[in-house]
């Protein structure tokens, strides 16, 4: 195969500063504020990079968290988001749990699951239903984050964030964050799919059966031209939901939904046998190649799995009888 898997530790902050040197990290910041503006499709590409590498940051979580806070009319946000453009702070995102109290004046009450990076975070911007309002939580020392295990994904740190009373301020825009999130991450799973699908073409070329190629059978082109045809399709589907992410258009929420019904349904069966065609290497530790398939499974449990994802296009449709369909 050539390559190896990069290094799975958590350490990914040692060299997130050089990355944020580059602005990866400021895509979606308005100029004003030190950023390129919404530039939503060269976040998708840095997602899809960082996929397709296996790197550890929560990039999804923190491009659509300090997308919300640079545009925020709130003052205390500035330090933090120049922390976050400087790559010295680092913002995760979250969904609070339906039964989470955050209407009182002594701070928020509840559990968010499943936030990725939430053990190496400085600040935390949750999402409470059912208004989605966004309510920054700045210091890392008012909440408590129990790991979930075991890891799954282990490219990745995933923990249940609890709060007890903890104060928080309320941002405005947080409507604009999920619709990014999700597409962040589906562009994760779709690197992820690209990098996979490349390298287990490289693989036939090379693994050699019955004194020739694997790749020379038909049975094995014909499954590879599948997959890129299904990898296309799925580029495509987050293409066009960028595009309207981008423009502003109303329709963009429904794109975005579609976009991850395609990537979530489609990714999981085609990295699944593309792990088949490596044969037994690709269930191997030392070439990992199962890792790309274990972490679009965690991208769709942070985002919207095919039947919520579904669920939601049939409401975008009408179909369902109901118009509430972020979460």
């Amino acid at each position: 195969m050539g390559d190896t898997i990069p290094e799975m530790g958590l350490d990914w902050r040692a060299g997130w500063p050089a990355l944020a040197e580059l602005g990866v990290a400021g895509f979606c910041v308005p100029e004003a504020r030190g950023g390129y503006g919404f530039e939503v499709a060269a976040a998708i590409v840095a997602s899809q990079e960082f996929g397709g590498a296996l790197h550890g940051c929560p990039y999804a979580g923190l491009i659509a968290s300090v997308h919300v806070l640079a545009a925020s009319d709130v003052d205390a946000p500035a330090e933090l988001v120049n922390g976050i453009l400087a790559g010295e702070r680092v913002c995760a995102l979250g969904i609070l749990n339906s039964a989470a109290d955050e209407s009182g004046g002594d701070g928020i009450t509840g559990i968010a699951s499943l936030v990725d990076g939430a053990a190496t975070a400085d600040a935390l911007l949750l999402m409470a239903p059912p208004s989605l309002d966004a309510l920054l939580v700045a210091e890392p020392t008012g909440w408590a984050v129990e790991p979930i295990l075991p890891t799954f994904d282990v490219s990745r740190s995933c923990g249940e964030v609890r709060l007890d009373h903890v104060p928080a301020l309320r941002c405005s825009g947080g409507g604009s964050a999920l619709p990014l999130y999700r597409l962040l991450l589906a562009a994760d799973t779709l690197g992820g799919v690209e990098r996979m699908l490349d390298r287990t073409v490289m693989y036939v070329r090379d693994r050699q059966a019955f004194g020739r190629p694997i790749g020379a059978f038909q049975a094995v082109q014909h499954r590879l031209v599948d997959h890129a045809v299904r990898t296309r399709a799925m580029s495509l589907g987050v293409a066009e939901a960028t595009r309207m992410l981008r423009d502003g258009n109303p329709r963009a929420a429904r794109e975005v939904a579609l976009a991850e019904l395609a990537v979530s349904s489609e990714a999981m069966h085609v990295l699944h046998d593309l792990v088949q065609l490596t044969g037994a290497i690709g269930f191997t530790w030392e070439h990992g190649l199962h890792l790309y398939e274990r972490r679009a499974h965690h991208n769709a449990r942070l985002g919207r799995n095919p039947r919520s994802a579904a669920r939601s296009l049939a409401g975008f449709e009408g179909w369902s009888g109901r118009r509430n369909h972020e979460h």
